[in-house]
């Protein structure tokens, strides 16, 4: 059975715990995870270090847009990095998903 799974870094664990609590109480993910992780990049000029959480969020490929919409509306960065993939899980899990998240035909 497959799975969207999004990998959302964000400024802060708050804004974490935030983005995935609004996210699993609109039915657009079931579940989340929040880790630390530090990223480097460029951002006006200079190399950036920075310490950051990652958000990731389960739910069903149907829901994709609806959510990549709802983090992007929410998110505290200018340019937020907002990454999906499908993932093969095994049945039991794929169904729990499937039964906590939006119908696919009410979004």
């Amino acid at each position: 059975m497959q799975i969207l799974l999004f990998y959302i870094p964000t400024a802060s664990k708050t804004e974490a715990i935030s983005l995935g609590e609004k996210a699993i109480e609109n039915r657009i993910a079931a579940c989340s995870n929040i880790f630390p992780i530090q990223s480097i990049f460029p951002w006006e000029g200079t190399i950036q270090n920075e310490n950051e959480f990652v958000l990731v969020l389960k739910t069903i490929p149907s829901l994709k847009n609806q959510l990549t919409s709802f983090i992007t509306s929410l998110h505290s960065y200018e340019v937020p990095c907002i990454l999906s993939w499908i993932v093969e899980v095994n049945e039991s899990y794929g169904m729990w998903i499937k039964e906590n998240v939006l119908k696919e035909n009410s979004h």
